[in-house]
């Protein structure tokens, strides 16, 4: 049998047993209304959180953008977190093709790993041609794909069609 335990204010907590006595009415008054409504909210526990992430995943988002755009990578993360999402910024994980220090072909490899495994790309800024590679194999892929103005960026990104974009 299970039990449980009812506080009132003031009071001590008094045991009944769920499975013999009915669920007694809430008590309705404003101070109870107010102290749950102003009640600091608890901070979600790691497994809470985890548990929303799997009921509730979010869209991985491949941010692509030039090497000339490379120094705004910390603002377009930024902005793709504050559109809901997670972004997957390739100069946030392999900064400017790992200083150089990897042949740029394994890097692009990576690049392309990325493109296949995100819900989508969200172009940023005018492509250069290695961009426009990477949109035709989202394209292949019939990933969706965003366009962004960043023109003024960090004050503003602006979603635009395909074609107002030029190339780099």
């Amino acid at each position: 049998m299970r039990q449980r335990d009812i506080r009132r204010r003031g009071s001590a907590p008094l045991i009944r047993d769920e499975a013999t006595s009915p669920a007694e009415p809430a008590v309705k008054n404003a101070e109870d209304i107010l102290e749950r409504i102003f009640a600091p909210t608890p901070k979600a526990s790691p497994a809470e959180q985890a548990e929303r992430a799997l009921r509730r995943p979010k869209q991985l988002i491949y941010c692509a953008l030039s090497n000339r755009n490379f120094y705004w990578r910390q603002h377009i993360t930024k902005f793709v977190l504050d559109e809901g999402q997670v972004p997957i910024v390739p100069f946030m994980l392999f900064d400017y093709y790992l200083v150089h220090t990897v042949p740029k072909d394994v890097v692009r490899e990576a690049f392309n790993n990325l493109i296949v495994r995100s819900d989508q790309m969200w172009v940023f800024g005018n492509p250069s041609l290695g961009v426009k590679v990477q949109i035709g194999i989202a394209k292949r892929l019939k990933k969706p794909i965003r366009y962004y103005d960043i023109t003024d960026m960090p004050y503003r990104v602006v979603s635009v069609p395909e074609a107002m974009l030029r190339e780099e």
